[in-house]
């Protein structure tokens, strides 16, 4: 009779246990660390840290960024989605010059965590390093310039950058550009900040390093002008009496201010003097009949000076 009732006692105690057990997901966390379910989250553009010589080696056609597919426990999943906190790294220190296909790895996971990098491998190209000098270029283009506006100065600061590559790529650069990335319009001197970048002969970009990687290009713009003579004519009669005996004007050229367009249909600026009536010698301000596409001249005002005596 005693023991069937520890035997009881322990069936019951068994049973008492496997309920506590069940109740607070011990055996889900036995199978899951965290007792959540395993997630799996792709991570886009995630960059790629090429680990080689730096000194003496160069490696082209590896990527710069790569996707990363992780798998595992939800919340560490949820976290590094948002922190990033793992790295991917395609290491060449122990390789020399050639071409190979190299596994990505990725660093910084914990335990619970794996992950698959999304190209798993790269075909990449170790070469000898080559470093060069060469000069910078910067173009602005024409369609930025206002139309009562020319390009007269383009300056480069620093005027020249280092390249470095593999030898076949060096081998190919036929243009180091400074690429302008504003597009407003340009109507008076300014200076803007341009990336640098080489192109070969068909301006595909080449897979190089430049240093340094950014500079400071200078416009100098002017207004488009042009010098044209000064026509005048005497209009109207001197008073009865007296005598027209000279008319001269302060500028015999003046420059007028426009658009391409404009100057080009401008060969002299014409002028009337007005003497009707007069009896006194004087000094005039006179109008210049100027086309209305015209921004401005200079001197803006001209003067005749005319010249009466009395009979």
């Amino acid at each position: 009779m005693l023991e069937s009732k520890w035997g009881l006692r322990f069936v019951a105690l068994i049973l008492a246990l496997f309920m506590f057990l069940s109740v607070n997901d011990v055996f889900d966390n036995m199978f899951n660390d965290d007792g959540e379910n395993p997630e799996s989250q792709m991570i886009e553009g995630v960059p790629v840290e090429l680990q080689y010589d730096k000194e003496n080696y160069y490696v082209s056609g590896a990527p710069s960024e790569v996707n990363v597919q992780l798998f595992g426990n939800n919340s560490n999943v949820k976290r590094l989605q948002t922190t990033r906190d793992f790295s991917v790294a395609l290491d060449l220190r122990n390789r020399e010059v050639g071409e190979y296909e190299e596994h990505f790895t990725v660093e910084g996971l914990p335990e619970n965590v794996t992950a698959e990098v999304v190209p798993q491998t790269a075909n990449v190209n170790i070469q000898d390093l080559v470093t060069r000098t060469f000069e910078v270029q910067a173009e602005v283009s024409e369609s930025r310039v206002g139309p009562n506006h020319q390009i007269s100065e383009v300056n480069v600061t620093p005027s020249t950058v280092t390249v470095m590559g593999g030898e076949s790529e060096m081998n190919r650069i036929q243009y180091v550009r400074a690429t302008l990335n504003d597009s407003s319009r340009i109507t008076e001197d300014r200076v803007e900040e341009a990336e640098v970048s080489v192109f070969d002969s068909q301006f595909n970009k080449l897979d190089v390093r430049i240093d340094p990687t950014d500079v400071r290009v200078e416009i100098s713009v002017d207004e488009r002008s042009k010098e044209v003579p000064v026509e005048y004519e005497v209009n109207g009669e001197v008073a009865d009496g007296h005598t027209l005996e000279d008319v001269k004007l302060n500028y015999e050229n003046v420059t007028v201010f426009g658009s391409e367009e404009v100057l080009a249909n401008i060969d002299s600026v014409n002028v009337e003097v007005n003497v009707d009536g007069m009896e006194n010698s004087e000094t005039k301000d006179i109008e210049m009949d100027l086309p209305e596409d015209v921004s401005k001249t200079e001197p803006a005002v001209l003067q005749a000076e005319i010249e009466i005596t009395e009979n």
